[in-house]
């Protein structure tokens, strides 16, 4: 039987990757500096689920692997420091903003030998089926993670959480047209949905936004605050329009302590998820 036509082939030239790229990091600039954390559209400026359709897209273009690594690296390359390089005079931390791009830049980095692999789902066969189940295996995580976080801030992230659920079985059913790939992404993803959901919930981690803290103890920051001796790396410290936020996360069952210091104070805190209440607090415990 004649292999049906891939119609993307040969799409994304170089002109037109290096355009998508430009489009996609004003986009996502955008969606940081005006939609609120926590809303969907925000998330793709967060977090890697909303960038894998893209980068497949790129991948199935290209006719050799080579190609797909240095397009997809390009399209990386080009798109992600465009979020932070157009937020930079319209938000107080300025420059400073790139310390959030190391995050970005090891995916960046990445993203070259992932796409030489990844161009081989093209070939349709039972190994293009693992090669692709890395990707459907972290959009159902990344949306059973969503889903976890809903008893306490839906409907916050639920577009992107059915992306994620949506967007697996159209990748299987339209990259592929063998049965057995078909097979093997799906029952891939199937067993790790089903790992996911039998992990004890005392495990569950928590991953949020806020500025509570700083309003109910009237802190105002002189200069630039950082954050300082956390017990926990995914702490960070975000500015915007309408003041500070700390973004925090961990693991329920468990208490963390991190530090702000700005020119004058180092203030010090406290945060866990309470069990009764159903949500984190975050305590200031002193301020010297």
């Amino acid at each position: 039987m004649k292999k049906k036509e891939n119609k993307l082939e040969g799409f994304f030239t170089w002109p037109k990757l290096a355009t998508f790229a430009i489009i996609m990091g004003v986009y996502t600039a955008l969606m940081a500096m005006f939609v609120p954390d926590g809303n969907s559209f925000h998330d793709i400026a967060v977090t890697p689920e909303w960038w894998v359709l893209p980068a497949i897209l790129i991948i199935l273009s290209c006719k050799k692997p080579l190609e797909a690594a240095f397009k997809v690296f390009v399209f990386f390359l080009i798109s992600q420091p465009l979020v932070y390089l157009i937020q930079v005079p319209f938000n107080s931390m300025g420059w400073g903003l790139f310390g959030y791009y190391k995050y970005w830049f090891i995916i960046t980095l990445l993203t070259f030998p992932g796409a030489y692999i990844g161009w081989f789902i093209k070939k349709d066969k039972w190994y293009s089926g693992l090669i692709l189940a890395v990707m459907t295996v972290l959009l159902a995580l990344t949306g059973i993670g969503y889903i976890r976080g809903f008893s306490d801030s839906f409907p916050d992230h639920l577009i992107s959480t059915i992306y994620c659920f949506m967007l697996i079985p159209v990748l299987v059913f339209t990259v592929f047209k063998d049965k057995w790939p078909r097979i093997i992404t799906s029952t891939i993803t199937v067993v790790a949905i089903v790992v996911m959901l039998i992990i004890p919930s005392q495990n569950e981690r928590f991953d949020i936004q806020t500025n509570s803290v700083f309003e109910e103890n009237d802190i105002v920051f002189v200069g630039e605050p950082r954050v300082i001796n956390s017990n926990q790396s995914d702490v960070s410290l975000r500015v915007t329009d309408i003041g500070y936020f700390v973004r925090i996360s961990g693991e329920k069952g468990s208490i963390y302590s991190f530090s702000i210091e700005d020119d004058e104070k180092t203030y010090e805190f406290e945060y866990y998820y309470d069990d009764e209440l159903k949500t984190i607090v975050v305590k200031l415990e002193a301020v010297n």
